[in-house]
């Protein structure tokens, strides 16, 4: 497999080959955030297993933001040292790790964080996904969120990681404040596309202050929200123009969110049966608009598909395969081309609530 193999920048980062582990919440974080023995494995294995970047997923920025009891935290200084053993165990295993920053917003089940009160998101509402109030965040609070993600990408530096990826897709934070679903404000965060991306310009900036030009800083964003009224692809594009334009080291293109599944559309992990690349037209029409490298997430299961994706964009991202294979990428590499062995059954997500990410094929 030819383009697989070829190494390509992400900034002023090389990474080996064209293969990502895309960000997936493993749920194997100690109640404080920080990681346990089981994720050090299981970063190592993938490391191990040959795959190009290892994106850690959902590391929450601040409590407020958290999505649930076990996963990993960026959000103070206490976590720095052991997040370090987990960097120095992956690096030493020969992968390049990448931290995903998270605010959920809204979109999380208030039941498995009693401690707050109302959601919070860019304008008061009930939440269509769980029926709870939504409380507008006031600008004051916005801006106290933009600087818990610069402190969270400093901390993410210092740990360690060899890149950061803003996560602005599937529902959370950012991507209510991009979605004019979510998002009816009137003041300089809401209305037009330039003040609904502004929370995301300021977030990017804070960080670029916080951990300088030369560190490599992406995103993860949704062209398509899946349901009429949310994030369209034609603005979508518009939206990553803007961060190419900023100095965005690559994009990451996905699509879906819960409420699209709610409302009928779908939903960013698609269950089997499914069309592979079902999400590869939007990474193309991300990658048109852009300099910076784009990558296409959702649905890959075979080599022979991805090579020929990858002669229009730059890398392909997988969660689910490398959770049942953390050694495809290798094992693509050394020749046997047969599909990757996930089934799309989405066990692995029920697993992750309750006792941590697993493939109940694993191994079978």
């Amino acid at each position: 497999m030819y383009r697989m193999k070829q190494p390509w920048s992400l900034g002023t980062l090389e990474i080996k080959n064209r293969l990502i582990r895309s960000a997936t919440d493993e749920g194997f974080a100690t109640p404080k955030g920080a990681p346990t023995r089981r994720l050090i494995d299981i970063d190592t294995e993938l490391a191990e297993g040959g795959v190009g970047l290892i994106i850690a997923g959902t590391a929450h920025i601040s409590l407020e933001g958290k999505w649930g009891d076990n996963s990993i935290g960026m959000d103070h200084d206490d976590l720095i040292k052991p997040l370090n053993q987990l960097c120095k165990a992956t690096q030493e295993a020969g992968g390049i790790l990448a931290a995903q920053l998270l605010h959920c917003g809204a979109t999380v089940n208030p039941e498995t964080l009693p401690e707050r009160g109302a959601l919070l998101g860019p304008s008061a509402m009930t939440d269509p996904l769980f029926g709870h109030p939504v409380e507008a965040l006031t600008q004051d609070h916005i801006l106290r969120i933009v600087d818990d993600y610069a402190k969270a990408a400093s901390r993410a530096k210092r740990a360690g990681f060899d890149a950061v990826q803003i996560h602005c897709a599937h529902g959370y934070l950012i991507n209510q404040f991009l979605s004019p679903f979510r998002n009816s404000r009137k003041d300089r965060y809401g209305g037009s596309l330039e003040n609904r991306t502004r929370l995301l310009c300021q977030i990017y900036e804070a960080i670029r202050g916080a951990v300088g030009q030369e560190f490599p800083l992406f995103i993860k964003m949704s062209a398509y929200d899946g349901f009429p009224g949310g994030v369209e692809p034609y603005e979508a594009a518009r939206t990553a123009t803007i961060m190419d334009a900023m100095g965005i080291d690559a994009i990451e293109v996905s699509a879906g969110t819960p409420e699209g599944s709610k409302k009928g559309g779908w939903d960013h992990i698609l269950p089997a049966p499914f069309e592979e690349g079902s999400m590869f037209k939007y990474a193309l029409l991300i990658k048109e608009k852009v300099n910076c490298p784009v990558i296409s997430v959702e649905g890959w299961r075979t080599p022979q598909k991805i090579e020929k994706a990858l002669e229009k964009i730059d890398a392909i991202s997988m969660s689910r395969p490398f959770i049942r294979e953390p050694d495809l990428a290798n094992r693509w590499f050394e020749g046997d081309l047969s599909p990757a062995h996930c089934v799309s059954c989405n066990k692995c997500l029920k697993l992750q609530m309750a006792t941590g990410i697993a493939c109940v094929f694993h191994d079978k």
